[in-house]
């Protein structure tokens, strides 16, 4: 047992590190193409953020683990707001300034939403994932189109933080092939390490395979949102820190959750719809009211409530078993 956590713990940070730097040589490489450097901060590395998740969740359903992929996209949306998000305002309030961000809640909640009217009938079709998707491919596309109008010397404060993301010009695609064979190398054993022992560590607690992800390898796959919201906290980019998390967010339930079932349809357990996306709703619900504030800032108050939440939400799901209903 003691082996399987440890090799759980070491395949998450494997995962966390191998997405990061397939991020890294994926915006070098875009950059030789000709790319503008806004475009790759608005969709590489945003989608990086999400890497992990939808790289386990693509593993999972191939290993016939789809209540697994779920459980990472409903899991990793609840995580990033409640912990993560309570978490950086606790050490340190957000200051709030980007009209992008306010452009892009209604999406979110709108995908939030359409993700409750296709896990209500406790299964996910190729029709539904193709749903998802296509949003993702349209929020895609808006960035892209607004990054192409965003001028980037005077434009919103968001655009020059995501400019700042982007690795140096010294990084040369040498560089970025070797660590794009890297990256290649470890996502396919850390994943395999992760739902090995994943297994392992639920059968021992004799929990199921959506609380298992829901909760476990959720605040695991979070580990790169963890890591670009306190980086930018710290720097007083506030902007970035929760730019980063809603579209995290938004790539978590459209193309985690989408792919699987595009790739595997199939039945799901019942707790996701029941117990798990009306939790994920609400706190897409609380993450959009904060945001849209007069006072555009997200104080420590505010974090401790969040966390607060997050302990809340964890005391449900572990010390009152009548709502898993395993």
């Amino acid at each position: 047992m003691l082996v399987a956590i440890v090799l759980l713990v070491l395949g998450l940070l494997l995962l966390a590190y191998g997405a990061d730097r397939l991020v890294f040589s994926a915006s070098i490489l875009c950059r030789s193409l000709g790319i503008p450097p806004l475009v790759i901060g608005m969709t590489v590395v945003g989608i990086g953020t999400s890497l992990p998740e939808i790289i386990l969740s693509l593993s999972a359903v191939q290993h016939g683990m789809r209540d697994f992929s779920v459980g990472i996209a409903l899991g990793s949306n609840i995580t990033n707001i409640l912990l993560i998000l309570g978490g950086a305002a606790l050490i340190h309030p957000l200051k709030i300034s980007s009209a992008l961000l306010r452009r892009e809640l209604p999406l979110m909640l709108l995908v939030a939403l359409l993700c409750g009217l296709l896990l209500a009938d406790n299964q996910l079709t190729r029709s539904e994932g193709f749903c998802l998707l296509a949003m993702a491919v349209i929020y895609l596309w808006g960035i892209i189109r607004l990054a192409n109008n965003t001028r980037p010397l005077t434009g919103d404060p968001l655009t020059h933080e995501q400019l700042a993301e982007l690795p140096g010009e010294d990084a040369g695609n040498t560089v970025a092939c070797l660590w794009l064979g890297v990256a290649l190398v470890l996502l396919p054993v850390a994943t395999r390490m992760i739902l090995d022992n994943a297994v392992v560590v639920a059968d021992y607690l004799g929990i199921s395979e959506l609380l298992m992800s829901l909760f476990f390898i959720s605040i695991g796959t979070s580990l790169p949102e963890l890591a670009t919201v306190i980086a930018g906290t710290l720097k007083g980019e506030g902007d970035i820190a929760v730019g980063n998390l809603l579209g995290a967010n938004i790539y978590n339930t459209a193309i985690v959750l989408g792919l699987p079932a595009l790739v595997s349809p199939g039945r799901i357990d019942s707790n996701a719809f029941t117990r798990d996306y009306w939790v994920m709703l609400g706190v897409s619900v609380i993450f959009a009211v904060i945001c849209l504030r007069k006072h555009r800032r997200i104080d420590r108050l505010t974090g401790a409530f969040l966390l607060c939440g997050f302990i809340i939400w964890a005391a449900m799901l572990w010390f009152f078993p009548m709502m898993n209903n395993q």
